[in-house]
C-alpha cells in the first residue's frame, strides 16, 4: 500500500508566489491554494495565473483549491444564498485556469437553525450544490463538502450524509480534527467508514476535541494511530494537507511523523 501525497495549504495573507515557493522548498507534493482574500481572490490570482502554473510544475502531485470557510451556500436569504453561488462560480472558475482538478467548500451555516427548522439550511446546500456541481463537472474541476468543527455548522454525520444523499456527485474532503471535535475518536472511524469511497481529501491537525485549534500533530488529543489505522483498512492513498496554523516548520514536522506512523502501523 503506498503512502499518501502530503501537502500544505497557502496562508492567503501572504503573497501567493512566495507561499508556493516556500511549500516547495519544505519538500511537500503538492500545493493547496487557498481561494479566499485578502491575496487569494480570483482577481489576483487570475492576474498571476502563469506565474503560478509555472511554480506548480515543480510539484510532483496536482494542486488542490480550498475556498474561504465562511461561504454561505444554505442561506436562509435567497438573495445571500444567490450571491454564493455567483461567487462560487468564480472560485470554479479560477480553479480552471489554475489547473486544480479538486476544490473544496465548508459546510459553513449562520443564524440559529435548530431542531426541525435546521432541515431548512441543510435543503438550502442541497439547492446550491445541485447547481454549482454540474457547472464545475463541466469544467473538469470536481467538488468535495468539508465537515465543519463542532458548532453551529454543518458537522455531524447524519447532516453531511443528508447532503451527500441528494448530490451524489460530491465528494467528501474529510477534516480529521473538525470530526474529532465533533464526537472524539469514534466520530472520525464513522466519518471515514460511512465515506470510505467518497473522501477524496483530507485536512489533519490536531485539537483537544473542543476546539478548532489548529496544532501540530502530537500537540492535541488526537490518536493519531487510530486515524492512520483506519485510513489503512479502506486503502486511502490520495492527498493528505497538513492545516496546522503554528508554523510552516511545525506543518513540516507533522507530515514526517504521519508517514513514519503509515509505515508502522
Amino acid at each position: 500500500m503506498s503512502i499518501p501525497k502530503f501537502g500544505m495549504l497557502t496562508n492567503p495573507s501572504l503573497e501567493i508566489l512566495k507561499e508556493i515557493e516556500t511549500i516547495y522548498e519544505l519538500d511537500f507534493d503538492y500545493v493547496e491554494i487557498g481561494i479566499e482574500t485578502p491575496e487569494g481572490e480570483p482577481a489576483i490570482l487570475n492576474k498571476k495565473k502563469f506565474k503560478i502554473m509555472k511554480l506548480l510544475k515543480s510539484f510532483n502531485t496536482k494542486p488542490i483549491g480550498h475556498t474561504a470557510p465562511w461561504i454561505d451556500l444554505g442561506s436562509s436569504y435567497e438573495s445571500v444564498r444567490r450571491g454564493w453561488i455567483l461567487e462560487s462560480k468564480k472560485f470554479i472558475k479560477v480553479a480552471k485556469k489554475l489547473g486544480l482538478t479538486l476544490l473544496n467548500f465548508h459546510a459553513n451555516t449562520n443564524g440559529m437553525f435548530f431542531g426541525r427548522n435546521r432541515k431548512i439550511i441543510l435543503d438550502n446546500w442541497v439547492r446550491s450544490l445541485r447547481e454549482i456541481v454540474p457547472y464545475a463537472k463541466d469544467m473538469n474541476v470536481e467538488l468535495m463538502l468539508e465537515n465543519m468543527p463542532r458548532g453551529r455548522a454543518i458537522h455531524t454525520l447524519d447532516e453531511v450524509e443528508y447532503i451527500t444523499k441528494y448530490v451524489p456527485e460530491l465528494q467528501i474532503h474529510l477534516d480529521i480534527p473538525h470530526a474529532f471535535s465533533s464526537g472524539g475518536i469514534k466520530s472520525v472511524q464513522n466519518y471515514i467508514r460511512t465515506f470510505r469511497e467518497r473522501i477524496a481529501h483530507i485536512h489533519w491537525h490536531d485539537n483537544h476535541g473542543v476546539f478548532d485549534e489548529h496544532l501540530p500533530i502530537g500537540a492535541g488529543l488526537i490518536d493519531h494511530r487510530r486515524v492512520v489505522k483506519a485510513l489503512k483498512e479502506i486503502n486511502y492513498e490520495r492527498t493528505i494537507t497538513l492545516e496546522i496554523f503554528t508554523s510552516k516548520n511545525d506543518a513540516k514536522t507533522s507530515a514526517e511523523q504521519l508517514k513514519d506512523l503509515w509505515k508502522t502501523v
